[in-house]
């Protein structure tokens, strides 16, 4: 995290809050028996129900507190209390230390009360932000909690909330983080705090005509708190500001972030699929590098939605298209040939072997037609483009990332789990799947590799495994044709 305001005697805020400091009782009005009370200004049906705050508490723990939905009754703070959280927000800046905050956030967990806090506090725009950016991930919630209890009861407002977001060149530097400060939007749950922010943190990024991995981190994190159909209707509403987005989250400062993961995870949640939230998903193959939690949510995504997948990157034949081949190929690369490895890779394995299994049962069914229907004639283009895809995410990991031993045991791997599903297949010279160890299956693949090391596709056996179990000429022959054209659009995938 860069530099901000330390090294500083006094901050603006904390000058300005001390010279405040004299006028907080005639700024506060002295409470009494009555209370006054903020009202809801902005959309209220959104925060109907507990249901926002579902998505953000799976991405950002079990500690995000459920959100309230009842109006906010807001006793005016005592002219000591008010006096205590000046002091808190002065040490807090002094010392460019949030726990000041929280520490008295949690001795008044009255909603009411953190929301005048949080009113004051707002006050002094970038330094807030930058102040919250520093917070603990443990303090996050308490944060959050009282953010939102703040905009519901109109004590901050989101002019206020997007004028703490620093420009490169008012109140932060290009590169520096906001994931913090994202992530405690996140976590309010609510729509409109975190689309704003995610508006406004696009925006800057955008006006400054250079790369911005941080600000782009902290893009995907807030959107990655939005209810599924709030992410749907920002992603229908902004076509091209993922596009921004994704492109930065491989450079070294953004590399290990979680950001892409989460953001993958909740477009997931849109059911059904969308033709947004599959943009979304291909759009970040190429951005998944060697980011293992990145590459454990897109093999979520894909597993939870494939068919959806393939009908939007196949054509009216049921062939996949070239730019879908080639990016399923990458998919493919990242996720099963090569390192690192993540949670989820046997099931995405077990998965895949099982899917083809099922298409390959669904063609048996016409195996003795003369005419097979059309719609089965498209499954059997869809199978062969999936099996080309596969094969070609082998191919690239061996002729364009040299990671042979990787791409063996990704490929060994998938050979292995069809065991079960079919037993009786066999690999050419080596003999049935039922008799073979993992290690004979490995064997067989590396040697392939040895003996034939400028054809690698030598070492493929699994098309034929697949092949030879079509029974019908006419469904096999269209299974090899859009097979071998996948493959071949293989050199689309591996973005640069």
């Amino acid at each position: 995290m860069s530099p901000r305001i330390d090294r500083r005697a006094l901050s603006k805020l904390g000058s300005k809050l001390q010279k405040d400091a004299g006028l907080a009782q005639a700024r506060t009005p002295t409470a009494t028996a009555s209370a006054v009370k903020y009202q809801t200004q902005r959309n209220a049906d959104v925060f109907q129900g507990a249901a926002p705050l579902g998505l953000a508490r799976g991405l950002l723990g079990d500690s995000v507190a459920a959100l309230d939905t009842s109006p906010v009754e807001t006793p005016a703070l005592t002219p000591e209390q008010q006096a205590s959280a000046e002091e808190a927000q002065v040490e807090a800046t002094n010392h460019q230390d949030p726990s000041y905050l929280t520490d008295w956030l949690k001795a008044h967990p009255d909603p009411a009360q953190q929301a005048a806090f949080m009113d004051r506090f707002f006050e002094y725009g970038t330094e807030a932000g930058q102040l919250l950016d520093l917070a603990s991930e443990e303090d996050l919630p308490v944060l959050s909690d009282a953010l939102d209890a703040a905009y519901r009861s109109g004590a901050v407002t989101l002019d206020e909330l997007t004028a703490a977001v620093g420009s490169h060149h008012s109140g932060a530097v290009n590169g520096e983080t906001h994931e913090t400060l994202a992530k405690i939007i996140a976590g309010t749950g609510n729509p409109e705090l975190i689309t704003a922010y995610a508006q406004r943190e696009l925006d800057v990024m955008m006006d400054s005509y250079a790369p911005d991995p941080a600000r782009s981190v902290a893009i995907a994190t807030a959107l990655a708190g939005l209810p599924p159909d709030q992410l749907q209707a920002f992603l229908k509403d902004n076509p091209d500001a993922l596009g921004h987005v994704f492109k930065n989250l491989n450079a070294p400062d953004a590399a290990g972030s979680e950001a892409l993961g989460r953001l993958l995870d909740a477009a997931s949640a849109i059911q059904p699929a969308t033709p947004e939230s599959i943009k979304l998903f291909m759009d970040s193959i190429g951005h998944l590098g060697d980011n293992a939690e990145s590459r454990a949510a897109a093999a979520r995504f894909f597993m939870q939605h494939a068919d959806a997948i393939l009908a939007a990157t196949s054509d009216a034949s049921g062939s996949i298209g070239s730019e879908g081949a080639g990016r399923l190929s990458e998919f493919f690369t990242r996720t099963l040939f090569t390192e690192p490895s993540f949670e989820g890779q046997e099931e995405l394995h077990a998965f895949i072997t099982s899917k083809l299994s099922d298409m390959q049962a669904q063609l048996e069914a016409e195996k003795d037609e003369e005419s097979p229907s059309q719609e089965t004639q498209r499954l059997a283009r869809s199978m062969g483009s999936l099996v080309g895809a596969i094969e070609g995410g082998f191919l690239l990991s061996v002729e364009e990332l040299n990671k042979r031993n990787e791409a063996v045991k990704g490929m060994t791997g998938l050979l292995f789990k069809l065991k079960d599903l079919l037993p009786s297949s066999s690999i050419p010279g080596l003999g049935t799947l039922q008799d073979l160890t993992i290690d004979q299956i490995q064997d067989w693949v590396t040697d392939a590799l040895k003996e034939n090391p400028d054809d690698p596709q030598d070492a493929i056996p699994f098309h034929v495994i697949f092949g030879e179990s079509i029974s019908n000429p006419t469904l096999r022959g269209l299974y090899d044709s859009a097979r071998l054209t996948s493959l071949e659009n293989r050199e689309l995938g591996l973005s640069p």
